[in-house]
């Protein structure tokens, strides 16, 4: 098509143009803030700024000072047969009690053992497999208040690649059964088994579940055997258990991804060993939601109704996920709450750093202004304040007006 020409509308000849239509939007007339940087407007700006940051950064500091909060790096805890006390660069004691001197408590402690079931209820071991135990021995210094919330955090795993990301299938995870095509797009490498049945669920990140499995708490030096129960419901978003629900494929139609094959029967979903229902699978909810940093947490378990007391605890752990092949490590957190959240001092300290930042501007631009004030020009004369904004003739839609 040339730049111009010609079509005939009721007879006459009328002139096509790719000329943008004349309007205030399309040739940029629209009216615009343009701000002057005064000492009258930049001053107070700053000043205020650096009033109402550095109080909400000293907020969130000093509610960061009130969570307590343990971890324990449990990484090479298949090394030691006989409980060993760890070295201090492998446990954590962050606690709301200045008065507390963690040096002086007694280590972590863990060992490795073999056991011959998991500890999840939910899982059979009908291939006899040898299941890696941690025994991980921990002090609580001072009573953590509820809730209490356990975490894993996991250091050098990057669930931020691009293929990673976009590697699972959300109509499959909601049940129902998905063409072959989308299945492929959406899910290989593994969207189908090498014999040509369907992974369920299917992609990258649910093959990568983290599926180290924790017990609960139980008391080492208390004169009677007390536990303390963590429950895995209502640790996923309400949002989330929207989006998965039991599937309808039929049994003999899927297979469980490669890194769940080991739970099943020679890594085949049977009627004794059916396929999990994912609107249960509440863990699997929060590792779908996936980290943009390769340092990470996600919640494991919770407990809201109990305080968890000082002394010295007991927890088990099934070490099924293996971070050392890539470089990794696993930790183990425990962590209380508060009403802004949990343990995290650097936002208030970027907030209190950006206001104290503010207020040395404001006071340093207001000395200068006060010992060799700068002349300012009248800003009555500026384009925007004259009449029209300012903005030249449109000399253009009147050329087509002519036209």
């Amino acid at each position: 098509m040339t730049k111009k020409e010609k079509q005939e509308v009721d007879g006459e000849q009328v002139q096509k143009s790719k000329r943008p239509i004349d309007g205030a939007f399309r040739q940029q007339r629209l009216p615009a803030w343009q701000p002057v940087l005064t000492p009258r407007t930049v001053l107070p700006t700053l000043f205020i700024i650096g009033i109402l940051f550095c109080p909400v950064g000293g907020l969130l500091w000093w509610n960061s000072n009130k969570v307590d909060q343990i971890m324990i790096n449990y990484s090479h805890c298949k090394q030691y047969t006989a409980p060993v006390y760890m070295i201090p660069n492998l446990y954590d004691y962050q606690l709301s009690d200045s008065s507390i001197d963690v040096s002086t408590l007694q280590s972590p402690a863990y060992s490795y053992k073999n056991a011959t079931n998991f500890l999840d209820p939910n899982w059979g071991n009908p291939n006899n497999l040898s299941v890696p135990r941690c025994i991980i021995d921990f002090t609580v210094p001072t009573t953590m208040k509820g809730p209490i919330f356990m975490y894993y955090r996991l250091t050098n795993f990057y669930q931020n690649h691009r293929q990673y990301i976009k590697n699972f299938d959300g109509t499959q995870l909601l049940g129902d059964v998905v063409s072959s095509g989308t299945l492929r797009t959406n899910c290989d490498p593994l969207a189908y088994s090498d014999n040509g049945k369907v992974i369920y669920p299917c992609g990258l990140i649910a093959n990568s579940l983290f599926n180290d499995t924790a017990s609960n708490l139980t008391s080492v030096d208390a004169s009677t055997d007390t536990t303390f129960v963590m429950s895995t419901n209502n640790i996923a978003w309400p949002t989330d258990k929207q989006k998965y629900g039991p599937t309808k494929y039929q049994t003999s139609q899927i297979v469980p991804p490669p890194n769940w094959a080991l739970r099943y029967p020679d890594g085949q979903y049977t009627d004794e060993y059916p396929p999990p229902d994912l609107s249960t699978m509440e863990r699997l909810m929060v590792w779908m939601h996936v980290a943009a940093l390769p340092d990470f947490r996600k919640i494991w378990a919770r407990n809201d109704t109990h305080d968890l007391q000082a002394g010295r605890w007991r927890v088990s752990i099934d070490m099924n996920f293996d971070t050392l092949q890539y470089g990794g490590t696993k930790w183990m957190v425990l962590s209380t709450t508060t009403a802004l959240g949990g343990r995290n001092p650097y936002l208030g300290i970027a907030f209190m750093s950006i206001g104290g930042l503010c207020i040395l501007l404001g006071l340093l631009f207001t000395l200068r202004h006060c010992i060799r004030p700068r002349k300012l020009g009248d800003e009555s004369y500026l384009s925007w304040n004259q009449p029209g904004g300012g903005l030249p003739k449109n000399k253009r839609a009147a050329h087509l007006h002519n036209e």
